[in-house]
C-alpha cells in the first residue's frame, strides 16, 4: 500500500509507456518476423507483422493498466477521479478501481489471443483481424464506463 504522503502526481511513467509503445509497435514485429525468417526459415505469411502489431497493442494496453494499478495512477483513466480525489480516497480504493479496469482488459486480451489463433489457422483476411481486434479494444473500453470510483 502506498502512503498518502508518498502519493504524488506524475505523468513520467505514462510518457515512457507512450515512447516504448511507439518504438515497440514499430520495431518489435518487424524484428521478430525477420529473425524467425533468417534463423529458422519460418515465415508467418502475409499480414504476420500486422497481427503482431495488433497483439502488441493489446498487450501494451494491459501493460499500461498494470502500471496504473501498481503506481495507483487512477487519475490517468479517462472519466476517473482527479488527482486530489484519488489521493484523498486512499490506496485500497485506488487499487480496486484500477483492478476493475485491468480485469476487463485482461479478458479482452484473452479473447484477442483466441481469435488470432483461429485467424492464423483458418487464414482470415488481415482486414477482418484489424476490425475484430480494434472492435475488441473499443468494446472493452465501453465496458469500463460503468466502473465508478466511489
Amino acid at each position: 500500500m502506498m502512503d498518502q504522503q508518498e502519493y504524488k502526481k506524475t505523468y513520467k511513467p505514462l510518457i515512457l509507456w507512450m515512447i516504448l509503445f511507439i518504438a515497440g509497435s514499430t520495431f518489435i514485429p518487424v524484428l521478430i518476423n525477420r529473425t524467425l525468417d533468417q534463423l529458422f526459415q519460418i515465415t508467418w505469411g502475409e499480414g504476420a507483422e500486422v497481427r503482431m502489431v495488433l497483439m502488441f497493442m493489446v498487450i501494451a494496453i494491459d501493460g499500461l493498466l498494470v502500471m496504473i494499478y501498481a503506481g495507483e495512477y487512477v487519475y490517468w483513466i479517462n472519466g476517473g477521479p482527479g488527482f486530489e480525489e484519488a489521493k484523498a480516497a486512499g490506496s485500497e480504493k485506488r487499487k480496486a478501481y484500477a483492478a476493475a479496469h485491468l480485469s476487463v482488459f485482461l479478458k479482452m486480451t484473452l479473447v484477442c489471443c483466441v481469435y488470432l489463433l483461429f485467424s492464423l489457422l483458418f487464414h482470415f483476411p488481415i482486414g477482418i483481424d484489424i476490425a475484430v481486434i480494434s472492435s475488441a479494444v473499443v468494446v472493452a473500453s465501453i465496458m469500463t464506463i460503468p466502473i465508478r470510483f466511489n
